[in-house]
């Protein structure tokens, strides 16, 4: 402990470390599970987390600024750097050629409120662990989500695993996007369940395909992509919970509350399950697959409006 202590003081001469910060950092290590090998890593890690808990509270200044709320902390991302976080979970690959965007309809008035949690519209969240496979995990939700809104399927937890490893068009840990995720599926005959095919990706090793047609257990015909515009976002959500990919930078620090500032570009996939137009202010509610741990046990709600973190740029979902 007192070598950890002289280095964290010799990294914290430049950085100028509070002591609280050195006493947050080992209650973030104690929190999460976190160790390092060796006493250098450890150094490292104490300077990217003073780093990212100053970037937290600018955030927070920026959200207050906004008319928002403090709403970025310390998460179990505090110790990798906006590259490594980038890297290792965002990586949402935009699809190639032209994408042909519907208009969505719905039959009677738009609810003020939409919550497809609560209507048991959604399997539990998951965690994609060190892996970039946002987009098959957006995907495959959608296709839960939607096989048991036609009726044709109980609720059943379907296996990423499967999009992951025998996705060709996709890259697998490396990113990918919900379009070609569909197209796979559709051309696979179908999904089989996680039971059969559990997710071994987390420790990011994309793995290879072991795909049993046998085993097919949902089968789809085809996918929708939404026109874009949060207009046609909360219309598509009246109707089931959508597939959306958007920019994900500001969730590497997210705790809490109405996320009001969130630059950056679409680089991640996760599942748009509802919104409330009634609070004070308006919202969407995300799922995200980066386990209960993060944020709102899992969940993020993103002030509505202005298309923060380009919410509505990209949206999909499995047709039956």
């Amino acid at each position: 402990m007192f070598k950890f202590l002289a280095l964290a003081t010799g990294a914290s001469a430049a950085l100028q470390i509070h002591p609280a910060t050195l006493t947050a950092f080992e209650a973030f290590q104690t929190k999460f599970g976190k160790s390092y090998a060796t006493d250098e890593e450890y150094a490292k890690r104490l300077q990217v987390f003073a780093k990212n808990i100053a970037m937290a509270n600018e955030q927070n200044e920026q959200s207050i600024l906004a008319g928002g709320e403090a709403v970025h902390g310390i998460t179990k991302f505090m110790d990798m750097t906006t590259a490594e976080f980038a890297t290792q979970y965002l990586n949402y690959q935009a699809p190639t050629g032209n994408v042909t965007r519907v208009v969505p309809t719905f039959d009677g008035p738009l609810a003020t409120t939409v919550d497809w949690v609560a209507k048991g519209a959604t399997t539990a969240v998951k965690d994609q662990g060190q892996c970039g496979s946002c987009w098959a995990f957006s995907a495959v939700d959608a296709i839960e989500s939607y096989g048991f809104l036609s009726g044709k399927y109980g609720l059943i937890k379907l296996s990423t695993q499967q999009v992951t490893s025998c996705d060709k068009v996709d890259q697998g840990c490396n990113g990918g996007n919900t379009e070609t995720a569909y197209q796979y599926v559709v051309g696979a005959g179908g999904i089989e369940t996680d039971a059969s095919y559990p997710y071994t990706s987390g420790t990011g090793v994309t793995g290879t395909c072991k795909f049993a047609a046998s085993n097919i257990k949902v089968t789809i015909k085809g996918y929708t992509s939404v026109a874009t515009g949060e207009a046609n976002l909360k219309t598509a959500l009246n109707a089931g919970p959508v597939s959306v990919c958007l920019a994900a930078t500001a969730f590497q620090t997210y705790t809490s509350g109405i996320l009001s500032s969130c630059p950056g570009f679409i680089d991640h996939c996760v599942q748009a399950v509802g919104y409330d137009d009634a609070f004070t202010t308006p919202y969407w509610t995300v799922r995200n697959s980066w386990g209960t741990s993060w944020g709102e046990k899992g969940f993020i709600r993103i002030k509505a409006g202005s298309n923060l973190c380009k919410i509505s740029n990209d949206m999909t979902y499995p047709t039956f």
